[in-house]
């Protein structure tokens, strides 16, 4: 990847299945690790999931997902 383009902006939704949220908007960059995607997610998540280096990813408890927004 052209190192020109990791720091662009990137926004990605998080849907819940069961709709018990509605789908969250997260806005994140290219050069992010997991671990801080995760990290970021747990700050502004509604259910506030557990962003642990070991975890399964997704943290979610409840099976949301994350897809990159088009």
């Amino acid at each position: 990847m052209d190192s020109a383009g990791v720091d662009s902006p990137v926004t990605l939704i998080i849907k819940a299945p069961n709709q018990k949220y509605e789908d969250q908007t997260i806005n994140c960059f290219l050069n992010w690790t997991v671990e801080r995607l995760k990290s970021h997610i747990s700050n502004v998540y509604p259910s506030r999931p557990v962003s642990d280096r070991d975890a399964a990813w997704p943290p979610f408890p409840s099976g949301e997902t994350v897809s990159a927004a088009e």
